[in-house]
Parts: C-alpha cells; structure tokens; sequence
C-alpha cells in the first residue's frame, strides 16, 4: 500500500511539472542565460569552487557516518 501512495506522489509532482514546463519565452529571447561574450557572469559562478568545497566536505562526512554504521 505505501508504495502505492508513493508512486502516486510521483506521478502526481511529474504530472504537474510537465502541465507548467509549457511556459512562454519573454519576446525576442530564448529563454535560457546569455550566450553574447562579455555576458554578466551569474552570481552562482563566484560561489561555484566554495560550494565544490563544502560539497566535498559533506561526501566525507557521510562516508564516515556510513562506515561507522557499519562496524557497529
């Protein structure tokens, strides 16, 4: 039964993802981020090597977690 309600959910969230995917484009752009050079960087690229770090830092943790787990 409760794979039921969670294939339900699923269903449900993808359905709803694909009826809103249909959205306009702003008129005489694609849509997507500028490809012209000289382009404003996004502000994510300034964080991008922080966010690396600290990403690695919870793969170690979790790892750590894990083989701790494990031995007990």
């Amino acid at each position: 039964m409760k794979y039921i309600i969670k294939i339900a959910l699923i269903y449900t969230v993808f359905i709803s993802f694909i009826s809103k995917a249909d959205v306009p484009l702003p008129p005489g752009g694609s849509g997507g981020t500028p490809t012209t050079p000289g382009a404003p960087a996004s502000p994510i690229d300034d964080y991008i090597i922080y966010l690396a770090i600290v990403g690695l830092f919870v793969i170690y943790y979790t790892y750590k977690k894990s083989n701790r787990l494990v031995k007990n």
